[in-house]
């Protein structure tokens, strides 16, 4: 499964479980890419249940997609992964110190709401405005 939602206006939920085919892979980045379009400075829940490497296929289509990717990541400054799964969560850490202007932190399912907070979820950006000193 390669499921994207839409939380907010710059915030994104992506679920990832299994192992990604091909046609999944193409689904999920037909569903992200637009989503990203009018995105700046978003951020990103990810949600990895028992995942298993993708298909041959699935990596193949991601790559065609490359320069797409690169421009999403351009948009996504903070990515909250939450998986059960170390492997996972150590190549996020990974991926957070080679990609440019985006951090990524790595929770685990218990930590959920602590991924949430980190991401600022549920707090609205006009109650920022409302509480501004004067």
């Amino acid at each position: 499964m390669f499921k994207v939602e839409t939380m907010a206006p710059n915030l994104l939920k992506v679920e990832i479980s299994g192992k990604i085919t091909a046609s999944q892979m193409s689904d999920g980045l037909d569903s992200l890419f637009p989503l990203t379009n009018k995105m700046s400075d978003g951020r990103l829940l990810a949600i990895y249940h028992d995942v298993e490497f993708p298909e041959a296929g699935a990596i193949l289509e991601e790559m065609k997609r490359l320069p797409q990717l690169f421009g999403v990541i351009g948009k996504i400054g903070k990515v909250a992964l939450v998986s059960n799964q170390k492997w996972i969560r150590d190549i996020a850490m990974l991926e957070g110190k080679l990609i440019p202007n985006m951090t990524i932190r790595s929770f685990e399912f218990k930590d959920r709401s602590k991924a949430e907070a980190y991401l600022d979820i549920g707090n609205d950006e006009e109650d920022d405005f409302e509480n501004f000193p004067v």
